[in-house]
């Protein structure tokens, strides 16, 4: 008797776990919570448009066209000048996915953390206006996110050049023998043991919360590297993701000679000194083994040829020499960082480029 009842407490207790897990949607699968539940929506994709009529049409198909059908498609339209937002709109009337944020030009960075803060899907990515993804992409990426239990799946990129190649996405085949789980110790470099290049955003698929729980945004006024910025911002935190081999972005690379092409030193400086800044000010971050090491290394990567061999005008080269030496002195002289002998040199070479 006393066996009967002990085995009844056993499983009403069982059944009572099981109602709980059943009632409660944060127990429903992983990834999700309760407005990602709400919403429906597996994966936000944010577009900043700024004056891409050539390509908005091409670049809404591919999305619109995703095997992958709980998604959301948020177009930033950041004060485009041309005919970008009626054809948005155009998109919008006949697809209920698309969403349409008006904005005054402000930049790419501010234009995705407004995507960010609208989204409401468990997964995001972010992705450029004139370019393209294959069908498969969103579905094969968030099946990798949910499969692995992971916050970042990376994906491979194609590069074709406007004018000079055509792509078919249908010509993409998928191979799940490319898709890899990387991991790493909390103290190792995660952009070395989780083979991360920080070069793109718009390659990733980042879990939503994740980004908010770390309250990620994009530095607004960073025109150039401000991908970088955000994954060096990110990266410290992952400690598990997914490399896929396969094609999932088609990046438009615009001819050479065209003036939207034109490099802009000085521009480009005005992104890398503040890149540099935000490194520096967020060191406690990076807390791997040899990050003051690597964080110089990536300012000096950043910096040093633009300086050094770029800037042509001998004022313009010891006003960016100046200010890059006058941060990393100030560092150095409070914290007495372990740096290499070689970006010690880079050092020495911009600080006699600042006197001369």
């Amino acid at each position: 008797m006393k066996n009967i009842k002990s085995k009844l407490v056993v499983w009403g207790f069982l059944l009572s776990i099981i109602g709980i897990m059943l009632a409660s949607p944060h127990l429903v699968s992983y990834g999700e919570s309760e407005d990602t539940i709400k919403s429906g929506i597996k994966v936000s994709v944010v577009v900043p448009v700024y004056n891409t009529e050539k390509y908005i049409d091409e670049c809404l198909e591919s999305l619109e066209n995703q095997t992958l059908k709980e998604i959301e498609i948020i177009c930033v339209n950041d004060g485009s000048k041309d005919g970008s937002l009626q054809l948005l709109q155009k998109h919008a009337e006949k697809d209920s996915r698309i969403k349409i944020l008006n904005q005054e030009n402000s930049g790419v960075s501010v234009a995705r953390n407004s995507g960010l803060k609208a989204a409401t899907g468990e997964y995001i990515v972010f992705f450029d206006s004139d370019d393209i993804f294959p069908p498969y992409v969103l579905e094969k990426e968030y099946k990798n996110a949910i499969k692995y239990r992971v916050n970042v799946v990376d994906f491979s990129m194609k590069r074709f050049t406007e004018g000079q190649e055509t792509i078919d996405l249908n010509s993409f085949k998928y191979d799940p023998s490319k898709v890899r789980f990387c991991s790493r110790q909390e103290n190792q470099n995660p952009f070395y043991y989780m083979l991360e290049n920080g070069g793109y955003v718009v390659t990733k698929l980042f879990k939503r919360s994740f980004l908010l729980e770390h309250n990620m945004s994009f530095k607004p006024g960073v025109t150039n590297y401000e991908d970088g910025l955000f994954n060096f911002m990110i990266f410290p935190y992952v400690t598990e993701m997914v490399q896929d081999g396969n094609i999932g972005y088609c990046y438009r690379a615009l001819r050479p000679n065209s003036a939207s092409t034109v490099f802009n030193v000085k521009k480009v400086l005005g992104s890398t000194m503040t890149v540099t800044r935000e490194l520096l000010d967020n060191m406690n971050i990076f807390n791997f083994d040899d990050a003051e090491e690597w964080v110089f290394s990536k300012i000096m990567s950043l910096n040093y040829n633009h300086i050094t061999k770029d800037i042509s005008n001998p004022e313009e080269k010891k006003y960016y020499a100046s200010k890059l030496v006058e941060m990393l002195d100030n560092y150095i002289e409070n914290h007495n960082p372990q740096i290499p002998q070689w970006v010690k040199n880079n050092i020495e070479d911009l600080r006699k480029i600042s006197k001369e």
